[in-house]
């Protein structure tokens, strides 16, 4: 839930390919930790460009983090939006919540009661042993 600008602030000092010490250096894009990131985060086809960049030294580190950096806002900006609409309306988080809590505490009624006559112990009143 960053905003994109904290995103790049933990992009930004990120370890990149250790033998690529000048910018003019070729890279191993096999060995990177933001080019591991791409695979994840960022189409094919940008994925495929960012390994031509490095090893061609057509691009620094930090044009490959931006990059990435990008793709990451692109894929996460959707739950931000979201995460953003629930912090304004607290009272439907409570109520979806509490309709979740209803849903589980009777599946978790079922399969004690379950455990309680597999057991061989007596249940509570109320209810029913499992069919």
């Amino acid at each position: 839930l960053d905003e994109p600008e904290q995103v790049w602030q933990r992009l930004r000092p990120a370890v990149t390919d250790p033998a690529r010490v000048k910018r003019t250096d070729p890279g191993n894009p096999d060995v990177c930790n933001i080019y591991s990131l791409h695979k994840h985060f960022s189409r094919p086809e940008t994925v495929e460009h960012v390994a031509v960049q490095c090893r061609s030294a057509g691009w620094g580190c930090i044009d490959c983090k931006r990059e990435l950096a990008d793709a990451i806002e692109e894929r996460f900006a959707p739950m931000r939006a979201k995460a953003g609409e629930l912090r304004a309306d607290p009272e439907r988080v409570h109520t979806i919540l509490a309709g979740g809590s209803e849903k589980a505490r009777v599946v978790a009624q079922a399969t004690m009661a379950e455990v309680r006559d597999c057991m061989g112990f007596l249940l509570p009143k109320g209810v029913a042993a499992p069919k």
